[in-house]
């Protein structure tokens, strides 16, 4: 099974995976899906786990025949269901894919990891990031997440992270 990233405007992937599952046809698309990830956020003068997408902006579409998926996605795309600037359909490499099945497991949601902070670097105690050091591209340590380099075609792929640190 291939999996694709289907490119949307941030803020309607949930619908815009909706829209597929409903109206791509079977032999096209098994499945459409989204990753999210916990994260704690400080409000009200209290830390609160929170959950975010992963991949704002992304929409992963499985497909056992993607030679069907591009056509079906143009279809769609001129149904109007979708606005169509800028949405590509763009390939998961294996390794990537693997990569993201490791950190969220089957219910595509990442769990917060647990660390500490050394020389600038974040070091995971626990949680899906530890030993996985190496993807982290950066650390906010003000919003309290990390940002991921998964390799995803030519370019990276950002995806987010949430890091507790203590």
């Amino acid at each position: 099974m291939s999996w694709y990233a289907l490119t949307c405007e941030p803020g309607r992937e949930e619908w815009v995976k909706d829209s597929c599952k409903r109206h791509l046809p079977a032999p096209a698309l098994e499945d459409a899906f989204l990753f999210s990830y916990e994260r704690m956020k400080k409000y009200l003068g209290q830390w609160h786990a929170d959950t975010c997408r992963m991949f704002p902006g992304y929409v992963f579409l499985q497909s056992s025949c993607p030679e069907l998926l591009p056509e079906a996605v143009v279809h769609l795309q001129r149904m109007s269901f979708i606005s169509g600037r800028g949405m590509q359909l763009i390939p998961v490499e294996e390794g990537t894919k693997k990569q993201i099945r490791a950190l969220c497991g089957e219910r595509r949601h990442m769990a917060l990891s647990r660390g500490s902070v050394r020389d600038g670097r974040f070091f995971a105690v626990s949680g899906p990031l530890a030993g996985r050091e190496n993807l982290i591209a950066r650390v906010d340590l003000h919003k309290r997440v990390a940002v991921l380099n998964l390799r995803l075609a030519e370019s990276g792929l950002p995806a987010w992270a949430g890091i507790d640190i203590g």
